[in-house]
């Protein structure tokens, strides 16, 4: 798979211009500046286009996953918001091929040429023996997937709220080990062993709970867009980010509102790399 700092484009759901213009206002700002190739998606029904955009495999290939999230299931009036990611695809040429098991784009993290994902998958595709899944995963994706523990007080499950890739055979981890250790140190077991591993860290009298939002940052090609809350963390998070990724470009813009809804700068884009950049708008 392509992961995102191998890409050269970036898309966005219409709904995060109506919905959250400054932040919009904001990426598209940097966007120009950095002349990063983007585009609007079509036919969405929420903002959170990583979770039910396609993965991309190769410069042609797409895996598109069956969507359904059980956060979007538990209301009926909440399924109204699950995007038809063939339909999207359709709109926007994409050569995909299609896959029954229920996955989120959210809860898959791409380094190298492994995967990163929690093992909430394995209860969204309940009924089957976790080996047989685990094969299926791997091969759909076709890639070796490295899966780590869910932490079931955290509903959506999702891989990119909780590791980014540094290079194709490291990774850094989000500040886990300040409210749970145990939780972290189960996953710095499991990814220990296929990745070197660094850690976030904040030295703050009081913690903010939105720190976690840090990890999430958005990743197109060398350009890094990384979250403000006007908190003690944001000049720590911004020398930390600034010193693993000394070859990228660090842009900060504040993103209180999304995050305050539950998401981050990665969830509301998805990112592919295009042979053509005329396959976007500038």
């Amino acid at each position: 798979m392509i992961p995102d700092y191998k890409s050269n484009a970036v898309y966005m759901s219409v709904w995060l211009e109506r919905d959250y213009n400054e932040v919009y206002t904001a990426l598209i700002k940097i966007f120009k500046k950095h002349r990063i190739a983007y585009g609007i998606i079509p036919a969405t029904k929420d903002v959170w286009c990583r979770d039910y955009m396609p993965l991309q495999l190769d410069a042609d290939r797409y895996l598109c996953y069956t969507y359904r999230p059980d956060y979007l299931l538990k209301k009926s009036c909440d399924s109204k918001y699950i995007t038809d990611s063939i339909e999207v695809s359709k709109y926007m040429g994409i050569n995909v091929k299609k896959s029954s098991l229920v996955i989120d784009g959210g809860n898959v993290v791409k380094i190298g040429d492994k995967a990163i994902m929690t093992e909430k998958v394995f209860y969204e595709n309940s009924g089957v023996s976790s080996k047989w899944l685990k094969r299926k995963i791997q091969n759909h994706l076709e890639c070796e997937v490295v899966f780590i523990p869910w932490d079931k007080y955290e509903i959506y499950g999702h891989s990119d709220g909780i590791v980014k890739p540094l290079s194709d055979t490291a990774v850094l981890m989000t500040n886990y080990q300040d409210y749970d250790k145990e939780y972290s140190k189960e996953v710095v077991k499991r990814l220990s062993k296929k990745f070197e591993i660094e850690m976030l860290s904040y030295n703050v009298e009081k913690k903010d709970s939105r720190s976690w939002a840090y990890i999430n940052f958005l990743t197109v090609g060398n350009l890094i867009v990384l979250p403000v809350f006007n908190i003690e963390e944001d000049e720590q998070a911004l020398s930390q980010i600034k010193l693993y990724y000394p070859n990228c470009i660090v842009e900060q813009i504040n993103i209180a509102s999304l995050v305050k809804d539950g998401g981050g700068l990665n969830c509301v884009t998805w990112c592919r790399y295009c042979e053509s950049v005329d396959c976007v708008f500038m």
